[in-house]
């Protein structure tokens, strides 16, 4: 497939939009963390668990209304994990900054998304491997909003010794670990076709 047929489908569709969306969606919810931090001003607490709940919406509406409308195209194929990631790792950096969230936990999961977006070009380039989304990447991605809400709301009661923190960020380490095994899985197997 060559790139130019990503954009031979209808590009201007609620689908797409929602996702372009998300993609300004990440960086307004890291300038209201930053404001909050920097004024103490209890509002943008407001604003940036509104943004939390339009990242979701999107997230959750985009791949929905494709399907519903006859709207999936190559491109909205491409851009919805595009933006999960894009507003996933800038959300974190303004929570590691501003909000105590792990930075190791940030550096793992940029460090997987380089590795997986890199991993994908390649196959892509050289075995023509159509990188397609998994089911822990959408898990992955809606543990990390539910992190974010908890770190965002400052929430830490602890359950049986474990606290609402640890638990949201051992679920986002869970869900990156089985997606990038997944992926490995996935595009090893398809290696091993192409060559056979």
């Amino acid at each position: 497939m060559k790139v130019r047929e990503i954009f031979q489908d209808k590009i201007f569709t609620i689908s797409n939009m929602l996702s372009a969306l998300r993609i300004f969606f990440g960086p307004l919810l890291g300038y209201y963390i930053y404001l909050e931090s920097k004024t103490g001003d209890p509002i943008y607490l407001r604003y940036e668990i509104a943004v939390v709940v339009l990242i979701i919406l999107s997230d959750f509406f985009d791949g929905k209304l494709a399907r519903h409308m006859n709207q999936v195209t190559k491109l909205g194929q491409y851009m919805d994990p595009i933006a999960d990631k894009f507003a996933g790792l800038i959300a974190m950096t303004f929570l590691v900054l501003f909000k105590g969230y792990p930075l190791w936990v940030f550096v793992l999961a940029l460090v997987r998304e380089v590795f997986a977006v890199i991993a994908g070009i390649l196959l892509y380039i050289k075995k023509d491997v159509e990188v397609r989304p998994n089911i822990f990447g959408k898990l992955c991605a809606a543990s990390l909003a539910l992190s974010g809400a908890v770190y965002i709301l400052n929430i830490d009661y602890a359950i049986a010794g474990v606290t609402i923190k640890q638990l949201s960020i051992f679920l986002v380490v869970l869900f990156y670990v089985l997606g990038g095994l997944l992926y490995v899985k996935t595009y090893a197997w398809s290696n091993r076709e192409k060559e056979a």
